[in-house]
């Protein structure tokens, strides 16, 4: 029995050095860990410096993490002023996920998305069919998913209704624009024509503040 003990205590011992070196090790990699993001943060911020009024929109959607939180709010920052926001990342293309929702009667609103998703086209991958998506805000996401598709090589959108990830159905479009006024028409998530006068002209100020922001 006291054998049995001496060798417990020995392993015991073996255990707790093993343990403390274990933490030191992770505290070490944690250091080095934090100065890797710290560069990648580094060689962000002079990325975007250098981009300037024109930046890498692509790489800023890539959601690699090469350019950590810096590529992620900047990427935010646009899309917000545009009307937009950064929402997941699409399993696929590994991008981050624009959305966008529109409300019903609001001026202006459907030219500042359409020209919104022209200038992010160009940057975001295909899918099957040569479309690039974009999320719909829309008054039941309990119930459903809608995505915007839109395919800049020919111009023809189309409007998916997803339930469980999958397409649950599935509406074409000539032109963006048509799709965007059936999201305006039907996915609205407020009502302009029956707000209060007041509530109605902020919109209407907004629109135009948009439209002058966006030419």
């Amino acid at each position: 029995m006291s054998s049995l003990r001496r060798r417990l205590a020995q392993a015991e011992l073996k255990l707790a050095i093993a343990k403390k070196e274990a933490a030191q090790a992770q505290r070490k990699e944690d250091r080095a860990s934090e100065a890797v993001r710290a560069l990648q943060e580094e060689i962000a911020w002079v990325q975007l410096r250098q981009w300037g009024s024109t930046p890498d929109l692509a790489a800023l959607m890539s959601s690699d993490g090469t350019g950590n939180m810096v590529f992620y709010k900047a990427l935010s920052t646009i899309a917000e002023s545009w009307g937009f926001h950064v929402f997941g990342t699409w399993s696929d293309t590994k991008q981050l996920v624009l959305s966008f929702g529109l409300n019903r009667a609001e001026r202006g609103a459907v030219e500042r998305v359409e020209k919104a998703i022209s200038y992010f086209a160009p940057a975001m991958k295909r899918i099957n069919g040569g479309w690039v998506r974009f999320s719909v805000s829309h008054p039941q996401p309990e119930a459903c998913a809608w995505e915007l598709r839109y395919a800049p090589k020919n111009g023809r959108a189309r409007l998916a209704r997803l339930v469980y990830g999958a397409d649950d159905s599935v509406l074409d479009f000539a032109s963006l624009r048509g799709a965007l006024e059936y999201v305006e028409q039907n996915l609205w998530l407020e009502d302009i024509i029956d707000a209060p006068p007041t509530t109605a002209l902020e919109y209407v100020k907004a629109g135009e503040g948009d439209g002058v922001r966006h030419g």
